[in-house]
Protein backbone atom coordinates (compact mmCIF):
# COMPACT_ATOMS: atom_id res chain seq x y z
CA UNK A 1 0.00 0.00 0.00
CA UNK A 2 2.78 2.35 0.98
CA UNK A 3 4.55 1.80 -2.28
CA UNK A 4 1.46 2.52 -4.29
CA UNK A 5 0.78 5.79 -2.42
CA UNK A 6 4.35 6.90 -2.89
CA UNK A 7 4.16 6.24 -6.61
CA UNK A 8 0.88 8.07 -6.91
CA UNK A 9 2.17 10.99 -4.91
CA UNK A 10 5.29 11.13 -7.00
CA UNK A 11 3.31 11.03 -10.23
CA UNK A 12 1.00 13.75 -9.03
CA UNK A 13 3.84 15.99 -8.03
CA UNK A 14 5.70 15.73 -11.31
CA UNK A 15 4.71 18.47 -13.77
CA UNK A 16 4.28 17.47 -17.41
CA UNK A 17 6.24 19.30 -20.05
CA UNK A 18 4.03 21.25 -22.43
CA UNK A 19 3.84 19.69 -25.88
CA UNK A 20 5.01 21.67 -28.85
CA UNK A 21 2.20 22.01 -31.37
CA UNK A 22 2.67 22.96 -34.98
CA UNK A 23 0.42 25.61 -36.29
CA UNK A 24 -1.79 24.26 -39.04
CA UNK A 25 -0.60 25.39 -42.41
CA UNK A 26 -3.20 27.28 -44.35
CA UNK A 27 -4.23 25.83 -47.64
CA UNK A 28 -3.23 28.99 -49.45
CA UNK A 29 0.39 28.50 -48.33
CA UNK A 30 0.61 25.06 -49.97
CA UNK A 31 1.18 24.77 -53.75
CA UNK A 32 -1.85 23.10 -55.21
CA UNK A 33 -2.10 21.52 -58.67
CA UNK A 34 -5.60 22.01 -59.98
CA UNK A 35 -6.84 19.31 -62.32
CA UNK A 36 -9.65 19.82 -64.75
CA UNK A 37 -12.77 17.75 -64.43
CA UNK A 38 -12.32 14.41 -66.13
CA UNK A 39 -15.32 15.12 -68.33
CA UNK A 40 -13.81 18.34 -69.68
CA UNK A 41 -10.13 17.37 -69.83
CA UNK A 42 -8.61 16.51 -73.21
CA UNK A 43 -6.03 13.72 -73.34
CA UNK A 44 -3.30 13.96 -75.95
CA UNK A 45 -1.84 10.68 -77.22
CA UNK A 46 1.08 10.27 -79.59
CA UNK A 47 1.16 7.28 -81.96
CA UNK A 48 4.68 6.61 -83.20
CA UNK A 49 3.91 3.73 -85.58
CA UNK A 50 1.86 5.15 -88.44
CA UNK A 51 0.14 1.85 -89.21
CA UNK A 52 -1.10 1.30 -85.64
CA UNK A 53 -4.54 2.73 -86.44
CA UNK A 54 -4.71 1.36 -89.98
CA UNK A 55 -6.42 -1.72 -91.37
CA UNK A 56 -3.99 -4.62 -91.71
CA UNK A 57 -5.55 -5.60 -95.04
CA UNK A 58 -6.01 -2.42 -97.09
CA UNK A 59 -3.57 -0.29 -95.03
CA UNK A 60 -6.09 2.59 -94.88
CA UNK A 61 -7.02 4.41 -91.65
CA UNK A 62 -9.75 2.68 -89.63
CA UNK A 63 -13.18 4.26 -89.80
CA UNK A 64 -16.10 3.76 -87.41
CA UNK A 65 -16.14 -0.07 -87.32
CA UNK A 66 -13.21 -2.35 -86.53
CA UNK A 67 -13.46 -6.14 -86.65
CA UNK A 68 -11.07 -8.79 -85.37
CA UNK A 69 -10.73 -12.54 -84.96
CA UNK A 70 -10.14 -14.45 -81.71
CA UNK A 71 -6.39 -14.12 -82.24
CA UNK A 72 -6.54 -10.33 -82.45
CA UNK A 73 -5.99 -9.89 -86.21
CA UNK A 74 -7.96 -6.81 -87.21
CA UNK A 75 -9.56 -5.37 -90.31
CA UNK A 76 -11.94 -2.61 -91.36
CA UNK A 77 -15.60 -3.16 -92.22
CA UNK A 78 -15.03 -3.03 -95.99
CA UNK A 79 -12.26 -5.63 -95.91
CA UNK A 80 -14.28 -7.84 -93.58
CA UNK A 81 -17.08 -7.88 -96.16
CA UNK A 82 -14.70 -8.52 -99.06
CA UNK A 83 -13.15 -11.50 -97.28
CA UNK A 84 -16.59 -12.86 -96.30
CA UNK A 85 -15.68 -12.58 -92.63
CA UNK A 86 -12.58 -14.77 -92.97
CA UNK A 87 -9.39 -13.70 -91.24
CA UNK A 88 -6.54 -12.83 -93.60
CA UNK A 89 -3.91 -14.29 -91.26
CA UNK A 90 -5.41 -17.35 -89.56
CA UNK A 91 -8.33 -19.81 -89.94
CA UNK A 92 -10.52 -18.02 -87.36
CA UNK A 93 -13.54 -15.96 -88.51
CA UNK A 94 -13.15 -12.19 -88.27
CA UNK A 95 -16.47 -10.91 -86.95
CA UNK A 96 -15.82 -9.63 -83.43
CA UNK A 97 -16.29 -5.88 -82.98
CA UNK A 98 -13.34 -4.21 -81.27
CA UNK A 99 -15.39 -1.78 -79.16
CA UNK A 100 -12.55 -0.21 -77.11
CA UNK A 101 -10.64 0.73 -80.27
CA UNK A 102 -13.83 1.98 -81.93
CA UNK A 103 -14.49 4.29 -78.95
CA UNK A 104 -10.92 5.58 -79.11
CA UNK A 105 -11.17 6.26 -82.84
CA UNK A 106 -14.54 7.98 -82.46
CA UNK A 107 -13.07 10.43 -79.95
CA UNK A 108 -9.72 10.97 -81.67
CA UNK A 109 -8.87 13.92 -83.91
CA UNK A 110 -5.96 14.26 -86.31
CA UNK A 111 -4.46 16.77 -88.70
CA UNK A 112 -5.26 16.74 -92.42
CA UNK A 113 -2.46 15.25 -94.51
CA UNK A 114 -2.56 18.40 -96.68
CA UNK A 115 -1.59 20.58 -93.72
CA UNK A 116 1.60 21.65 -95.49
CA UNK A 117 -0.56 22.87 -98.35
CA UNK A 118 -2.71 25.11 -96.16
CA UNK A 119 -5.42 22.90 -94.63
CA UNK A 120 -5.04 23.40 -90.87
CA UNK A 121 -8.32 21.77 -89.93
CA UNK A 122 -8.36 19.11 -87.20
CA UNK A 123 -10.71 16.33 -88.29
CA UNK A 124 -12.16 13.25 -86.66
CA UNK A 125 -9.90 10.28 -87.29
CA UNK A 126 -12.83 8.24 -88.58
CA UNK A 127 -13.63 11.02 -91.10
CA UNK A 128 -10.05 11.61 -92.23
CA UNK A 129 -10.33 9.91 -95.63
CA UNK A 130 -13.65 11.54 -96.52
CA UNK A 131 -12.29 14.96 -95.57
CA UNK A 132 -9.13 14.59 -97.66
CA UNK A 133 -11.12 13.38 -100.66
CA UNK A 134 -12.98 16.72 -100.64
CA UNK A 135 -9.75 18.65 -101.24
CA UNK A 136 -8.96 18.00 -104.94
CA UNK A 137 -7.46 21.46 -105.36
CA UNK A 138 -4.74 20.62 -102.87
CA UNK A 139 -4.14 17.04 -103.97
CA UNK A 140 -1.91 17.72 -106.95
CA UNK A 141 0.50 19.75 -104.81
CA UNK A 142 1.70 16.67 -103.04
CA UNK A 143 1.31 15.29 -99.54
CA UNK A 144 3.43 14.05 -96.68
CA UNK A 145 5.67 10.99 -96.66
CA UNK A 146 6.46 11.17 -100.38
CA UNK A 147 2.88 10.65 -101.51
CA UNK A 148 1.13 12.81 -104.09
CA UNK A 149 -2.55 12.22 -104.65
CA UNK A 150 -3.88 12.40 -108.21
CA UNK A 151 -7.09 14.17 -109.11
CA UNK A 152 -9.49 12.25 -111.31
CA UNK A 153 -10.54 8.68 -111.94
CA UNK A 154 -8.36 5.71 -112.72
CA UNK A 155 -9.35 5.88 -116.36
CA UNK A 156 -6.95 8.39 -117.79
CA UNK A 157 -5.49 9.59 -114.49
CA UNK A 158 -2.42 11.74 -115.14
CA UNK A 159 0.20 13.33 -112.91
CA UNK A 160 3.46 15.21 -113.39
CA UNK A 161 6.35 13.74 -111.43
CA UNK A 162 9.96 14.82 -110.88
CA UNK A 163 12.89 12.59 -111.67
CA UNK A 164 15.13 13.43 -108.68
CA UNK A 165 12.45 13.30 -106.02
CA UNK A 166 11.45 9.77 -104.95
CA UNK A 167 7.70 9.62 -105.31
CA UNK A 168 4.93 7.22 -104.46
CA UNK A 169 1.75 8.50 -106.05
CA UNK A 170 -1.53 7.61 -104.37
CA UNK A 171 -4.15 7.05 -107.06
CA UNK A 172 -7.88 7.38 -106.32
CA UNK A 173 -9.61 4.27 -105.05
CA UNK A 174 -11.74 2.31 -107.49
CA UNK A 175 -15.29 1.01 -107.01
CA UNK A 176 -14.04 -1.82 -104.81
CA UNK A 177 -12.11 0.59 -102.58
CA UNK A 178 -8.71 -0.59 -103.78
CA UNK A 179 -5.68 1.65 -103.37
CA UNK A 180 -3.15 2.00 -106.19
CA UNK A 181 0.38 3.39 -105.92
CA UNK A 182 2.62 4.61 -108.73
CA UNK A 183 6.22 3.96 -107.68
CA UNK A 184 9.44 5.60 -108.85
CA UNK A 185 12.38 3.20 -108.69
CA UNK A 186 15.89 4.64 -108.49
CA UNK A 187 17.79 1.38 -108.71
CA UNK A 188 18.60 1.57 -112.44
CA UNK A 189 21.52 3.20 -114.22
CA UNK A 190 20.72 6.03 -116.66
CA UNK A 191 17.02 6.04 -115.92
CA UNK A 192 14.09 5.43 -113.61
CA UNK A 193 11.64 2.54 -113.33
CA UNK A 194 7.93 3.32 -113.00
CA UNK A 195 5.68 0.58 -111.67
CA UNK A 196 2.14 0.18 -110.36
CA UNK A 197 1.05 -1.56 -107.16
CA UNK A 198 -2.35 -2.38 -105.67
CA UNK A 199 -2.38 -2.24 -101.87
CA UNK A 200 -4.88 -4.72 -100.49
CA UNK A 201 -6.23 -8.21 -101.14
CA UNK A 202 -6.34 -9.75 -104.58
CA UNK A 203 -9.65 -9.56 -106.47
CA UNK A 204 -12.03 -12.42 -105.84
CA UNK A 205 -12.61 -15.23 -108.35
CA UNK A 206 -9.03 -14.93 -109.58
CA UNK A 207 -9.77 -11.86 -111.71
CA UNK A 208 -6.59 -10.03 -112.73
CA UNK A 209 -6.31 -6.24 -112.74
CA UNK A 210 -4.85 -4.94 -116.00
CA UNK A 211 -3.20 -1.56 -116.40
CA UNK A 212 -1.84 0.71 -119.11
CA UNK A 213 0.82 3.32 -118.40
CA UNK A 214 1.93 6.07 -120.77
CA UNK A 215 4.72 8.58 -120.20
CA UNK A 216 5.13 11.88 -122.01
CA UNK A 217 8.12 14.03 -121.13
CA UNK A 218 10.51 16.52 -122.61
CA UNK A 219 11.44 14.34 -125.55
CA UNK A 220 12.05 15.83 -128.98
CA UNK A 221 8.93 16.76 -131.00
CA UNK A 222 7.52 13.81 -132.86
CA UNK A 223 9.21 11.24 -130.64
CA UNK A 224 6.97 8.38 -129.60
CA UNK A 225 5.64 8.27 -126.04
CA UNK A 226 6.76 5.48 -123.74
CA UNK A 227 4.13 2.99 -122.67
CA UNK A 228 3.70 -0.28 -120.81
CA UNK A 229 0.85 -2.59 -119.87
CA UNK A 230 0.37 -5.68 -117.78
CA UNK A 231 -1.14 -7.13 -114.63
CA UNK A 232 -1.23 -5.04 -111.48
CA UNK A 233 0.52 -6.85 -108.60
CA UNK A 234 -1.22 -6.86 -105.21
CA UNK A 235 0.49 -6.62 -101.84
CA UNK A 236 -0.64 -5.98 -98.29
CA UNK A 237 2.40 -3.85 -97.44
CA UNK A 238 4.53 -1.44 -99.40
CA UNK A 239 7.63 -2.26 -97.36
CA UNK A 240 9.69 -4.96 -99.03
CA UNK A 241 7.76 -4.87 -102.31
CA UNK A 242 9.87 -5.31 -105.46
CA UNK A 243 8.27 -4.78 -108.84
CA UNK A 244 8.80 -7.56 -111.38
CA UNK A 245 7.55 -5.46 -114.28
CA UNK A 246 8.10 -1.75 -114.85
CA UNK A 247 8.39 0.98 -117.47
CA UNK A 248 11.96 2.17 -117.98
CA UNK A 249 12.24 5.95 -118.51
CA UNK A 250 15.75 7.03 -119.63
CA UNK A 251 17.37 10.05 -117.98
CA UNK A 252 17.38 11.91 -121.30
CA UNK A 253 13.60 11.63 -121.50
CA UNK A 254 13.12 13.77 -118.40
CA UNK A 255 14.59 16.84 -120.11
CA UNK A 256 15.92 20.00 -118.46
CA UNK A 257 12.90 20.32 -116.18
CA UNK A 258 13.46 16.83 -114.80
CA UNK A 259 9.75 16.00 -115.05
CA UNK A 260 7.46 13.72 -117.03
CA UNK A 261 3.71 13.34 -117.29
CA UNK A 262 2.43 9.86 -116.44
CA UNK A 263 -1.03 8.67 -117.43
CA UNK A 264 -2.45 5.51 -115.85
CA UNK A 265 -5.49 3.44 -116.81
CA UNK A 266 -6.71 0.44 -114.79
Amino acid sequence: MTGKKTMASSAAGTSKKPRKTKKATKAKDVPVVVLEDEEDAALTLSVEEKDTLECDICCLPFESQVFMCKNGHSGCANCCLRTSGKCWSCPEPMGIRCRPLEKLLAAATTACKFRKNGCNKAVRYTEKLRHEETLPARADHGGPDGFAAIVGGLRGTAVTVHRDAPFRVLLPRDRDDRVFLLLNGRDLLQGRSLSLLCLGPRPESGVELEYEMEVGGAAAPGELALSASGTVPCARRLEGFQAKGFLFVPDAYWGSSGTVSVRVRV
